[in-house]
């Protein structure tokens, strides 16, 4: 698999985010069997649970986005991602700055998810 690869599914992963895209956030999870959303919990195992992680988008102002690969190797990706966005629920401004370990199958789809995260207090 090639960076440029993960790179277009950092940019669909970024659109739908921004976008608040759930339908796009189901599909490209779609062939996910794992999801943590923190490494602490029992990871999601069906579409159901993963599409729940993304509620909360409906309520952010996204006023900055990046998702990066750092790196690519087999079928596994290292991604940079951080967040600046404003909370409508509190007007809050919320940063965030994390990790996501990716693995593709084949067709560079996402089979397992990981993340790491900060907020920025």
């Amino acid at each position: 698999m090639e960076k440029k690869q993960v790179l277009i599914w950092c940019n669909e992963l970024r659109d739908a985010w921004i976008m608040k895209n759930f339908e796009k956030v189901a599909h490209i999870f779609s062939k996910t069997t794992t999801y943590f959303e923190d490494p602490f919990s029992p990871p999601g195992t069906t579409l159901d649970q993963i599409k729940s992680y993304w509620d909360d988008i409906v309520y952010q102002q996204i006023n900055e986005l990046s998702i990066k690969p750092l790196v690519v190797e087999d079928f596994t990706a290292v991604l940079h991602w951080n967040v600046d966005y404003n909370d409508e629920r509190d007007s809050v401004k919320y940063v965030m700055d994390g990790i996501y370990l990716v693995e593709f199958n084949t067709l560079v789809e996402c089979i397992s998810f990981r993340q790491w995260w900060v907020v920025k207090e």
